[in-house]
């Protein structure tokens, strides 16, 4: 009798067989280096990377495609590139490293004695509106805790929730909630206009909008919250303001484009109170009535680990 190869399955099938081999006889090492191969374009590089010889390493990688049954990389002179299908395995390769990574370091804090590891995401508004400063006492208060902080947009920190590799963020309050979850409101937050600590304008006790047409300004990127509130400020005057040839959404470039130029912008205020307070950029007296959702954290109503719970009650108590 004929034996059934792998090619003679159907998709399911050869998914499945690919699936039990890869788990049977891949090397994480062969991935990690599948990756810094790809990355580097180079075998020698990815190897001294990794602390293998350039042989062992082309060993490694022809065993990996050999496995597959298909070429991952493609030979040329100033060494190699990833062909397409490596390049479709590059984003996941990644991701389970990533992964992996995040163990590590889990499994570093255990031994260290820590009782949980908190993966916290956070809008900037939330960094320096309120969580830099409350971190801190927080974590005196509960030394078996790790906190893992990470920045990002309001989007990406919510699809990070629904897939439960952040286990809560502090954004600001969605429109409606995703069944399972609850929103704490933390922090009231408005627009206003920032410049410099020297600005000409730092000392009028009013502005209107018409006043600020002459104004070099600092745009936000299209289809941000800031963007249109430019956009409403000067609806009613019959001319547009003068721009500045920066648009942008750093906080790092915004501040000091701001310290050392004449140029204004619109921000939400949590961005940049603890600069205000520190005297690095001055809030115009610019009559803006657009206020912005509340920040606050958002959260499953029954989450895994009990370190969510204990920052969730501790930042409401803080900032009640």
């Amino acid at each position: 009798m004929q034996s059934t190869t792998t090619s003679h399955l159907p998709n399911s099938g050869r998914s499945s067989a690919l699936l039990n081999r890869l788990l049977a006889r891949t090397r994480l090492r062969q991935l990690q280096l599948l990756v810094l191969i790809a990355d580097l374009g180079s075998i020698q590089r990815a190897a001294e990377a990794v602390g293998q010889t350039q042989s062992s390493a082309t060993k490694a990688l022809s065993e990996l495609e050999r496995m597959v049954g298909l070429p991952l990389f493609e030979r040329h002179a100033r060494g190699v590139r990833p062909t397409l299908t490596c390049r479709d395995l590059l984003p996941l390769l990644r991701s389970m490293l990533g992964s992996l990574t995040g163990c590590a370091e889990r499994l570093a804090a255990a031994a260290e004695g820590a009782q949980g590891v908190l993966s916290v995401g956070a809008i900037t508004g939330a960094l320096s509106g309120f969580l830099g400063r409350e971190l801190g006492p927080f974590l005196e208060h509960n030394p078996q805790l790790r906190v893992e902080v990470v920045e990002d947009s309001h989007h990406a920190l919510l699809a990070a929730l629904a897939a439960r590799t952040l286990d809560m963020v502090l954004v600001r309050e969605p429109p409606t909630l995703v069944s399972g979850t609850r929103f704490v409101p933390l922090l009231q937050d408005k627009v206003v206009a920032v410049a410099g600590p020297s600005h000409p304008l730092r000392r009028k006790r009013f502005l209107h909008a018409d006043q600020m047409l002459e104004q070099r300004w600092v745009l936000a990127p299209l289809s941000t919250q800031m963007h249109e509130a430019f956009e409403r400020l000067f609806e009613p005057c019959d001319q547009l303001p003068r721009h500045s040839p920066l648009i942008t959404r750093s906080l790092p470039m915004l501040l000091e484009y701001l310290r050392t130029t004449d140029a204004v912008a619109l921000t939400p205020l949590s961005v940049v109170q603890p600069f205000v307070q520190a005297g690095w950029l001055q809030v115009l007296a610019l009559q803006f009535p657009a206020t912005l959702s509340a920040i606050g954290v958002l959260v499953s109503e029954a989450p895994e680990k009990q370190g969510v719970a204990l920052l969730t009650d501790y930042l409401v108590q803080r900032l009640a």
